[in-house]
């Protein structure tokens, strides 16, 4: 699991249209703007083997919130960000968001899943600073980071 997060002061998105893999969504959500302020956003693209990352994932995303000190935390999914032997299969990816998001969620974490699969046009205010900007890659089948920075 490759996790790229980001603090924003203020993080918009609109769902434009569907991908050949995106998720069942009504038709009033599309081209509806979802705002958010004080957000960490996450973009995590799921890995072959990854289905038993979201534990050690919670625990370093809700470490970054913590720093950052993040009102809410917004996560876009991905599984084809991975190189093409990487790739997770689309019912695996979408576990593992699940999975992450209510890890998130029973730690008292304000979770917003983005729709998987779904063109989006998205506005971000990004901070800088030490902990606002990361890169965490957990390799697959364990439970630790190996790459922080």
């Amino acid at each position: 699991m490759r996790i790229l997060s980001s603090r924003c002061r203020t993080f918009e998105y609109t769902v434009t249209t569907a991908s050949p893999v995106a998720v069942s969504l009504e038709p009033t959500a599309i081209g509806v703007t979802n705002s958010f302020s004080d957000c960490l956003l996450l973009m995590v693209g799921v890995e072959r083997g990854d289905s038993s990352a979201s534990k050690a994932a919670s625990k370093i995303v809700r470490r970054i919130a913590s720093k950052t000190d993040a009102s809410h935390i917004v996560i876009n999914g991905f599984s084809h960000l991975a190189t093409p032997d990487e790739r997770s299969d689309v019912p695996t990816a979408l576990a593992v968001l699940a999975s992450l998001a209510e890890s998130l969620q029973a730690r008292g974490a304000r979770v917003h899943l983005m729709p998987f699969g779904w063109n989006k046009r998205w506005q971000a205010d990004v901070l800088d600073g030490e902990w606002e900007q990361r890169v965490v890659h957990l390799p697959a089948l364990t439970d630790s980071a190996a790459y922080v920075r």
